[in-house]
């Protein structure tokens, strides 16, 4: 069970109406495993996406070709294999497989998709679009959302 909680200074305090229920139905007493985790953000969600689009939009035809990067897809694999944010193993021919790690909204919380973006921010300044400034990226970034 998920309660959505809202942090005060004298403790956790369900959000909602349907939390406070979930919350009513466990005993005084009684010990609970708890996980907290911060609920991703959509909006940062969507303002990632642009990043991808942009970068694909504006990647260097050399690179394009390169890479073999046509779609958006293609663009987020690439962010995934540059971060090495990815597990690889070897088959029963002996050929390398690559699995890329999910950054879906159940992967990970907003502290570490935050991470993620930076990284990727970082990356796209210095290896896919260098030449442009951390601002003027951010500030298209956010046209683009």
């Amino acid at each position: 069970m998920d309660i959505y909680c809202r942090v005060t200074p004298y403790g956790l305090v369900p959000l909602y109406e349907s939390d406070y229920d979930l919350k009513k139905r466990l005993r005084v007493g009684s010990t609970v495993r708890c996980r907290v985790s911060q609920p991703r953000n959509y909006e940062f969600h969507k303002k990632f996406f642009a990043l991808v689009r942009l970068t694909f939009d504006n990647l260097p035809f050399p690179l394009v070709g390169r890479w073999a990067i046509r779609s958006m897809d293609d663009m987020l694999r690439r962010f995934k294999r540059d971060l090495g944010y990815f597990t690889s193993s070897v088959n029963e021919l002996g050929e390398r497989e690559i699995e890329y790690r999910s950054i879906s909204f159940a992967a990970m919380d907003e502290h570490d998709f935050e991470a993620f973006y930076e990284n990727c921010v970082n990356l796209v300044l210095h290896k896919y679009l260098s030449g442009i400034d951390r601002q003027e990226l951010i500030e298209e970034v956010q046209k683009f959302k």
